[in-house]
């Protein structure tokens, strides 16, 4: 005996296994970044909602079959309830192990069968609770391959999971939306292939006992289904948006205080710690090469005895951004004493750092307190040519090749330094 279909309630169970699959997809995705006791929360609460999906296309997918011969259909309520369990423990665990920060292929594999089996169980339970006599029976062809969908569609599911959250932000939502369409209709071919597997015979009859009955499973369950996903979608949204300020909040509380840590604060520039720092990890690194220029006020400690820490503090400021300026922004450039700076990046020639000194000069010359205490030295080595060790490096760099005086020209203290 073979019944037939109601287009409309198929779409419906379409719809509903397609919000369960978005629903995975977000919770699979956004488990990813959840740690603590709220991931455990999370994680059963993703179980829940998804088991439920799949849990609710079932029967909304088996109201919208005619039962041969005009039987009406109905089940028994506890078989019924009890074929939730499967769906929400397989749906649970597939979570647990794609969000899991490594998983192998044979997690995967061993996975999908153990989901397979759940989503199968929860169906063909749903079946059982119909409690028709005699039970129906099933084609063992169509049967197997309902299994094999049941397995396939879960190692993609879990898959699709996996491979979403690499997706550039701007195409996560579309892509979302395809994986859940795709995935949705797995689970309806499932579901489908196994109705098609059933096989019912002429004497077969439903049972008075059975408590549900009627037109509740269709249109009306869609709907609360729908709504009640659509709600937890929501909720979860709310709460991960709540931890996403929080976690940036913190990651910008942490920034600020690496910053304070790591720069001066009177010239903005980076600490001669976090420098030396930087400079230790460049030479145990690749062994690019890579240069330092060094520059030095020469007349700070007499406008710091003379004018004080003010004007003083306010020479270093326009030093140190005339310094920073001529550098790109790969280049570190820190405050290397209370008068000296000194900046790691790519490597530069002699000419090349005499034009980062002409550059210099004129933003300089300008400020405050220049013309009498504006006088300045530069230097510079470079890894592997001058040197290999740090402090050979920075010696070296300290080295004056050019000298610019206060309102004076350009000029070269040392010509042969310059040409080494």
């Amino acid at each position: 005996m073979q019944g037939s279909y109601d287009p409309v309630l198929v779409l419906a169970s379409y719809f509903v296994a397609v919000i369960a699959s978005y629903i995975a997809l977000y919770f699979g995705t956004r488990l990813f970044v959840i740690q603590g006791p709220a991931r455990k929360f999370w994680l059963a609460m993703g179980g829940v909602c998804l088991g439920s999906g799949i849990w609710s296309m079932h029967f909304v997918g088996m109201s919208a079959y005619t039962m041969p011969m005009e039987m009406e259909m109905s089940f028994n309520a506890g078989l019924t309830l009890l074929s939730w369990v499967p769906a929400v423990l397989a749906s649970t665990l597939a979570l647990y192990v794609i969000t899991r920060p490594e998983v192998k292929a044979r997690s995967i594999v061993a996975s999908s069968l153990i989901m397979g089996a759940g989503i199968c169980a929860m169906h063909y339970g749903g079946m059982y609770a119909m409690q028709m006599h005699p039970q129906i029976s099933y084609d063992p062809l169509l049967f197997w391959l309902s299994v094999l969908i049941a397995v396939g569609a879960s190692g993609a599911a879990m898959v699709i999971c996996r491979a979403v959250r690499q997706v550039p932000e701007q195409y996560v939502f579309m892509t979302k939306t395809v994986a859940a369409l795709v995935m949705g209709a797995a689970i309806c071919g499932m579901h489908y292939t196994g109705m098609a597997a059933a096989i019912y015979s002429p004497e077969s009859a439903i049972p008075q006992s059975n408590l549900l009955r009627g037109d509740w499973m269709g249109i009306p369950m869609a709907v609360i289904s729908a709504v009640f996903l659509l709600i937890a979608l929501i909720v979860a949204l709310q709460d991960f948006r709540e931890i996403e300020r929080e976690k940036a909040v913190r990651e910008q509380r942490a920034a600020w205080v690496e910053k304070r840590a790591n720069a001066d604060q009177v010239s903005g520039l980076a600490t001669r710690h976090h420098f030396d720092q930087r400079l230790l990890q460049r030479l145990a690194g690749s062994g690019d090469p890579f240069s330092l220029v060094y520059m030095e006020l020469k007349d700070y400690q007499t406008l710091l005895s003379q004018q004080g820490e003010v004007q003083a503090n306010q020479l270093v400021q326009a030093a140190a951004a005339a310094f920073s300026a001529a550098f790109s922004g790969d280049s570190l450039v820190a405050r290397f004493s209370r008068h000296g700076f000194i900046a790691m990046m790519p490597p530069v020639s002699a000419d090349e750092v005499e034009l980062m000194a002409q550059a210099i000069r004129p933003a300089i010359a300008s400020s405050e307190h220049a013309r009498e205490f504006g006088s300045w030295i530069m230097g510079f080595s470079s890894f592997p040519g001058s040197a290999n060790s740090t402090r050979m490096l920075i010696n070296m760099a300290r080295k004056p090749r050019i000298e610019v005086r206060s309102h004076a020209s350009l000029t070269e203290v040392e010509p042969k330094l310059m040409m080494s």
